[in-house]
């Protein structure tokens, strides 16, 4: 067969010849021809051939899981990553997707890899030039793998205090549970409030019915089920406590409580002072649970550096590789900045808020979007990028909406049958969404405290609550945090977010300030410090496909955000350098 013949076989396949071809039989190019022929009867749809690829297909065998592999890539997507060797960057990407296909096509065999490592490790003069080896022994689930014993053993060997990480009790739910969940969620409150006002004044909502028409001045501390506004502008919220429920009046005269009632939102606690008129009260004060207004950001005594992302997608068509191949250039510090360099090497922790991969099935007709088409691969995918960071930092993880977990919050941390290829991994501590957790403790300061939530309720009040709405809602992530910090709440609202109820404990409750709120979910990079707390929102690593576009999500590309503990200066680092196709209004 002549080169003319096969580039025309090739073109009736519908697949595009890259650079050129040289084989060292006619036998290779009929074998290639025949393989071809087969995976265009198994639906898999190579749109570009290179002599890399053609070893990779010629080596493989056509079993059912490498047929399903091999189907589970979106292979229109990745005409640039074959294209594109122009800078080393670029190449490395390619080299490393080429090992990738190798691992998961079973082309490296354990014993090779091992070779190959200490190859690597014998000629090293970086020690981290071994980083872009794929290992093989990762994309490997183990049957006796012990997910608590992992998180024991890695929370210790990194200095990791777990203060809260989810862990649901498998039972079947009923209705009791929502009632005890709320009565749980009142008895947070009941505690949190009842610190800010005179305890012998507090009363139950039953007690009321002796008091009707006295005029005796009370304090109630319940949850609101109903706030409406009278024909002449005045307020009423309907309080309830275990005991039963009572009308507070609020006059549209008193500025200061109209304010507050602004914020309000079903389902939260407060406490309200007032006079006890017939089957009604004559609101006084309104008490809330705001934390206190003089915090002090606290530091530790010692430089440490952490940074932070959320919403990388791996997996996704609109993931941005080079973006975070510079950012594992930092990591490693292998940039042409000395000062970054020197910086990376203070890097203790990487705080991950969720949304690791693009997901399947999560919104219509995603897999247009996915460059790789199961969650499994995707994982793998993952796991293939961040091995290339050091093992001396921590790398801890948390899910979100895209990952394979359920959406109802709390979220457990991801199955280890989906995500083993992360679990498998020296250095990656998998936690729940949301999750506490303190690092430093060995420091004088007796560390930090980290809140990290990915934020699956910042649509509803970015929506809902008008003075939120007004700021720009979802634009303003860290105004949405502000919000329920003085809620201390992450879904005050039944609505807000799906939750599954915890008769025992609320999971979405914010019992103390933490030093540091990690999110993610709107794709917005922002910054705040707030009574004592930094917020920091992550921003993502993905352009912005169509759903997002039609969501109104214009997003942050790849940018991370590290801060110096001591200090609590952060440093914005920005990765991402081509012009975004799609400005915001």
């Amino acid at each position: 067969m002549s080169s003319s013949e096969l580039l025309l076989a090739t073109q009736n396949f519908g697949i595009e010849i890259i650079g050129s071809l040289e084989f060292l039989t006619k036998k290779e190019e009929i074998t290639l021809l025949n393989i071809l022929e087969k995976l265009k009867k198994e639906d898999i749809n190579l749109s570009i051939l290179n002599e890399d690829l053609i070893h990779i297909i010629l080596a493989i065998e056509l079993n059912e899981e490498n047929i399903k592999t091999l189907r589970q890539i979106n292979w229109d997507d990745f005409d640039k990553m074959f294209k594109d060797h122009s800078t080393k960057r670029r190449e490395k990407i390619y080299q490393n997707y080429l090992n990738y296909l190798r691992n998961e096509l079973g082309l490296i065999q354990e014993d090779e890899e091992i070779s190959a490592e200490n190859t690597l490790l014998e000629n090293s003069t970086n020690m981290n030039s071994q980083r872009n080896h794929s290992h093989k022994r990762i994309y490997e689930m183990r049957e006796d793998f012990n997910v608590k014993e992992d998180l024991l053993e890695k929370s210790k060997k990194y200095g990791v205090a777990i203060e809260f990480d989810y862990i649901e009790e498998p039972k079947k739910l009923s209705v009791a549970d929502f009632t005890l969940y709320f009565n749980r969620r009142l008895q947070y409150f009941t505690e949190l409030l009842s610190s800010r006002v005179a305890a012998e004044n507090v009363v139950r909502i039953s007690q009321l019915k002796d008091l009707y028409g006295s005029n005796t001045e009370v304090t109630l501390i319940g949850l609101i089920s109903e706030i409406t506004q009278t024909n002449k502008g005045h307020i009423m919220i309907t309080l309830e406590d275990k005991s039963g429920q009572i009308k507070c009046f609020i006059n549209k005269d008193k500025q200061e409580l109209m304010n507050f009632v602004g914020d309000f939102c079903l389902d939260e606690g407060i406490g309200i002072r007032g006079k006890v008129g017939d089957n009604i009260i004559w609101t006084d004060e309104i008490i809330v649970p705001s934390p206190p207004m003089n915090a002090e950001l606290k530091r530790t005594e010692k430089d440490n550096y952490v940074a932070f992302l959320s919403d990388i997608h791996f997996g996704a068509k609109v993931f941005q590789d080079e973006a975070f191949q510079k950012f594992l250039d930092f990591v490693n510090g292998e940039t042409s900045n000395e000062k970054l360099n020197e910086l990376s090497k203070k890097l203790t922790s990487i705080i991950i808020a969720g949304d690791l991969i693009e997901g399947i099935g999560i919104y219509p007709n995603q897999g247009k979007d996915a460059r790789i088409l199961s969650t499994e691969k995707q994982y793998h995918e993952c796991a293939r990028w961040l091995s290339q960071i050091p093992k001396h930092i921590s790398i801890i993880i948390i899910p979100g909406n895209h990952d394979t977990d359920r959406l109802s919050e709390p979220q457990p941390k991801l199955p280890y049958h989906k995500a083993y290829a992360l679990y498998n991994m020296e250095n990656v501590i998998m936690l729940s969404n949301p999750s506490i957790v303190r690092l430093f403790e060995d420091d004088p300061s007796g560390g930090l405290s980290y809140y990290i939530y990915h934020g699956g309720s910042y649509f509803y009040y970015g929506d809902k609550i008008q003075r939120l709405r007004e700021k720009g809602g979802m634009k303003v992530p860290e105004e949405i945090v502000k919000f329920l910090l003085e809620k201390r709440h992450l879904a005050p609202s039944h609505g807000a977010t799906l939750y599954i109820p915890d008769s025992q404990n609320d999971p979405l409750v914010i019992r103390k300030m933490p030093d540091f709120f990690i999110t993610g979910h709107t794709h917005k990079l922002s910054l705040a410090n707030y009574k004592g707390c930094t917020i920091v929102s992550c921003g993502c690593w993905v352009e912005m496909s169509d759903y997002q576009e039609k969501m109104g999500m214009y997003p942050d590309v790849g940018k991370a955000v590290i801060i110096n503990t001591r200090t609590r200066k952060p440093h914005l680092l920005n990765f991402y350098t081509e012009e975004y196709k799609k400005k915001e209004n």
